[in-house]
């Protein structure tokens, strides 16, 4: 499923495209839609390929990347499952940004934190964001191939509509 989105959020408007990649799933698609309206204001990358020269040491792929043109990479975005693999190598090699892991709910955001604690490093500068329980499934219901969304959000709070179903989410930070 590939998401064409409207945003009319914090009195900006933005159209975007995710394409679905084959190993992503639609609640992985879901996710990345959330992601890209709770950091609408800092105008993330929603499609960031390998030939990007931001990420040409990392030798992975971020779900949206948030980047200036001096400072670099400022915010790398995961979506749902994440290799460890994965945290450990862009950990070590994006030191100086902002890390954000979204999971769909607090006990899937505790179980990353945990494998963050034995695996990676400087694990304190990830952050894992979470929907709080029960509202993923219920954003998930609410997204459709051309969703329309307005309102406001944050990386904290989303207080919005989405296609007709209105949401007033405080994200969960899994510590």
């Amino acid at each position: 499923m590939n998401i064409r989105a409207e945003l009319n959020v914090n009195g900006g408007t933005r159209r975007i495209l995710l394409v679905q990649k084959d190993e992503e799933t639609e609640e992985h698609m879901s996710l990345r839609l959330a992601a890209a309206v709770m950091f609408f204001r800092e105008n993330p990358a929603i499609e960031v390929g390998p030939s990007d020269p931001l990420i040409n040491n990392v030798n992975f792929l971020p779900d949206l990347l948030v980047s200036d043109p001096i400072d670099g990479i400022l915010i790398w975005i995961e979506c749902g499952t994440v290799a460890v693999n994965k945290l450990i190598k862009v950990s070590r090699r994006t030191k100086h940004c902002r890390f954000v892991i979204l999971k769909e709910n607090p006990e899937a955001g505790a179980r990353v934190r945990e494998i963050l604690k034995k695996e990676v490093r400087d694990h304190q500068r990830v952050e894992v964001i979470a929907f709080p329980e029960g509202q993923f499934e219920r954003w998930h219901d609410a997204v459709t191939e051309t969703p329309y969304v307005f309102g406001d959000a944050s990386d904290n709070v989303l207080n919005l509509v989405l296609n007709e179903t209105p949401f007033d989410v405080r994200f969960v930070r899994c510590k």
